[in-house]
């Protein structure tokens, strides 16, 4: 028996299209929400020894998302699914991964433990928001697949704006701002940046002779960083700004604050549903899930599984 897709709510357009690009036929999860809130989840379709990807989209929605992956999970393990991959385009709880302050609690290690516990056998996620760890493998104890997304917003943006200068708004984009930099064939650099609060941030840095740049970012949740970056580039007389970002949150205002900063175009994938989405994760996600896939059923082969 073949791969099962199942899909969770705000997944609908990214699952058609990643049920083409894998070829496995696509199932949506039934969803609803009880009168007080809580929430109802049925598979709706026969899992009995089949290999089954989940796609969960949590962007926006983190808290419910963790609730439909660990029903999904745990159900699709109790029909008696033989594998579960789950796909997870924006990983939420990312930015909190080490407690600053004395008794914080530190979300990246806790939400990784609890997926684990409801039995994935093994994670894809696309550019996953990474601080102070160096890969995804060091977060997870099962096999995980870090996908990118950037190579295919460098495309689009090459096409739009082929000479820019690319700007990593501080030293975790850089990254980013490397692979568009190869791609556009231009130069890149990196602002620094200091957070003061959700809402305030402090960018410095410089751009000479250049009329045309993309800043380049993994997320956009408030849109201050970028707009405080785009002022810096206007005011340095850099005539066209394009953002480009993998995930899209854009939360209260971000995107009136980012264009009204003076940015043309705002360019995303569609790992989060958003009104920007210029370019398909599909591609990169279903190239991680194949892979994810193949040594679930190398490793069951072995004998490790």
């Amino acid at each position: 028996m073949g791969t099962l897709l199942l899909s969770g709510e705000w997944c609908s357009g990214l699952a058609r299209k990643l049920s083409a690009q894998v070829g496995f036929p696509h199932y949506a999860l039934v969803t609803r929400k009880f009168p007080d809130g809580e929430t109802y989840l049925r598979i709706p379709v026969e899992v009995a020894g089949r290999d089954v990807v989940l796609l969960i989209c949590a962007g926006r929605r983190p808290n419910d998302a963790l609730i439909e992956a660990a029903f999904s999970l745990a159900t699709l393990r109790r029909l008696g699914a033989k594998s579960v991959v789950l796909a997870m385009p924006y990983f939420p709880y990312a930015r909190q991964d080490s407690e600053f302050q004395r008794g914080e609690a530190v979300s990246l290690t806790i939400v990784s433990r609890m997926l684990e516990e409801f039995g994935m056998d093994s994670l894809v996620t696309v550019d996953m928001h990474l601080h102070r760890f160096k890969d995804v493998s060091e977060v997870f104890s099962i096999p995980t697949y870090n996908v990118s997304v950037m190579p295919d917003l460098a495309d689009y943006v090459k096409e739009v704006c082929g000479n820019c200068v690319v700007v990593a708004p501080d030293e975790e984009a850089e990254q980013w701002a490397r692979v568009f930099s190869e791609k556009l064939g231009s130069r890149y650099i990196v602002f620094e940046k200091k957070r003061l609060g959700d809402y305030q941030v402090e960018v410095r840095g410089a751009i000479q002779g250049a009329e045309r740049a993309v800043i380049v970012d993994d997320i956009i949740s408030t849109g201050s960083t970028i707009a405080s970056v785009a002022q810096v580039l206007a005011e340095s007389g850099v005539r066209e700004i394009i953002v480009a970002c993998a995930h899209a949150l854009l939360v209260e205002g971000a995107e009136a604050r980012i264009l009204g900063a003076g940015v043309r175009e705002i360019v995303a994938s569609d790992t989060v549903v958003n009104p920007f989405m210029k370019v398909s994760a599909a591609r990169a996600l279903g190239e991680g899930i194949l892979r994810a896939v193949r040594e679930v059923r190398r490793l069951r082969g072995s004998g490790n599984s």
